[in-house]
């Protein structure tokens, strides 16, 4: 969805859905579709962590529709084993698991 002039039109009249996560819950979806959650708001107790993985048929070539949100840097780097060590290691007490791959901005 690139043409922000129809945007407003398109929210009012979008046919949505309200999901309530709980803690602890996730959602899978599609995320070529429309989806939005509510500002974060420390002050009022709704701020909530996001972790957000995309994930990609390594054979299929070209654009498919959606270009993800993994930082440049990143592509590449790391494994679904390599995550699941990382986070394992965090949960046992090592809060810097993620160091070594840095901020995963391209400079």
């Amino acid at each position: 969805f690139n043409d922000y002039s129809q945007k407003d039109k398109q929210l009012t009249t979008a046919d949505s859905r309200l999901a309530i996560l709980n803690k602890g819950d996730a959602v899978l979806f599609d995320a070529r579709i429309l989806h939005c959650g509510n500002a974060n708001d420390t002050e009022k107790g709704s701020d909530r962590a996001l972790f957000n993985f995309s994930f990609r048929n390594p054979k299929v070539k070209g654009n498919l529709g959606y270009a993800g949100s993994i930082r440049p840097g990143y592509v590449g780097a790391m494994t679904l084993r390599d995550m699941r060590e990382n986070l394992a290691a965090y949960s046992e007490g090592d809060k810097n698991v993620f160091a070594k791959y840095g901020d995963g901005i391209s400079r």
